[in-house]
């Protein structure tokens, strides 16, 4: 595959001069809101990424919106899917579904609202690394891994 930014240094350059014109962007023109999330574009250039993984990690919205039909064998590594999100990521033939935070009524937590959480009841921000990691294990919070 033909990966534009072999090395990170040249996403580091691209990003010193993308990034402070992106910030200005409405949120709309680089991440899904709304019902824009249910559009997909599964056929498009960013298919070939797709297929030469074994391993997909991000944001699921994206992934859903750009990941073509057959993910078969395929390993998602993910944040908060839905059972609607499931049963497509199934029928599209993933092989495993990893979430970062643990599944409630359904739908896997938000891992943005989860840090929330952890920083209320540290009482304190920024967090370092330490201090999420023992708040994972007092909260006793695990992965959800599921298996198709």
């Amino acid at each position: 595959i033909d990966a534009p930014f072999k090395q990170l240094k040249n996403l580091a350059r691209v990003a010193r001069v993308v990034a402070p014109a992106a910030t200005k962007l409405p949120i709309k023109f680089l991440y899904p809101t709304g019902e824009s999330q249910e559009h997909t574009k599964a056929n498009d250039w960013r298919a070939k990424y797709f297929v030469a993984a074994e391993l997909i990690a991000g944001d699921f919205h994206l992934i859903r919106r750009y990941a073509p039909e057959d993910l078969s064998e395929k390993i998602i590594l993910t944040n908060t899917t839905t059972i609607d999100d499931l049963e497509l990521i199934k029928a599209r033939g993933v092989k495993m579904l990893i979430t970062t935070t643990p599944r409630l009524n359904g739908r896997s937590l938000s891992t943005n609202m989860l840090e929330a959480a952890f920083v209320a009841l540290a009482g304190k921000f920024p967090l370092e690394s330490k201090d999420y990691e023992n708040l994972i294990k007092k909260s006793g919070i695990k992965p959800d891994i599921q298996e198709f």
